[in-house]
């Protein structure tokens, strides 16, 4: 089993394992990248939640996530320290509120490389993504309606990170979006301002 329970997740927290949850797309500019999410005990008896922001430059043959390079090329440091907290519970609540992560979701330190094999083989935009690229991805997820939840929720945060357009998902998927065609969908989206990282 690939998840871990919350009382695993839990568990694993106090015996001083990390747990970690890859989160999806993110972007600096025209360079693609990733997000994930990770709760590493401290010596003090902390719990740090810390987010990754790294270039995406894995595939299905290089997926060790620690091995990426940092997605901001001046980025001083690997990972930013969202927030310390002394109680494993409350690091993992917190670390939700904080980021989008899964309750779920939840894996053992270096399973969330299974998590983006699985995006790079069915979650993750074409690169570069041209406008005639976006327009097949929007026809894609109108004609699966959705399909596969996790794969289209990746598609649909890529695609609003990389344009700016935080109502896509609207556009495409309720009713009066229906009546707009993916061309009209994506120049509307193209039109936005893309959101930094």
């Amino acid at each position: 089993m690939r998840y871990l329970s919350e009382s695993f997740a839990v568990g694993a927290l106090r015996r001083s394992a990390s747990i970690e949850q890859f989160l999806g797309p993110a972007f600096h500019g025209d360079r693609r990248g990733i997000r994930w999410v990770a709760i590493e005990p401290r010596r003090n008896g902390h719990y740090a939640i810390v987010l990754y922001l790294s270039w995406d430059v894995g595939g299905e043959h290089l997926r060790d996530l620690l091995e990426f390079p940092p997605l901001d090329p001046d980025a001083e440091n690997d990972g930013d320290v969202l927030a310390e907290v002394d109680d494993a519970a409350e690091a993992i609540h917190l670390a939700e509120q904080l980021t989008d992560a899964a309750r779920e979701r939840w894996a053992n330190f270096g399973v969330a490389a299974e998590d983006y094999l699985d995006y790079v083989t069915s979650g993750r935009l074409p690169d570069p993504l041209t406008k005639q690229a976006a327009i097949e991805v929007v026809r894609t997820l109108v004609a699966s309606g959705g399909g596969d939840e996790r794969t289209a929720s990746w598609l649909l945060d890529g695609l609003a990170r990389r344009t700016g357009c935080l109502h896509i998902t609207d556009m495409i998927y309720w009713p009066s979006g229906r009546s707009r065609t993916a061309e009209e969908i994506i120049d509307h989206a193209w039109s936005c301002t893309p959101i930094a990282l």
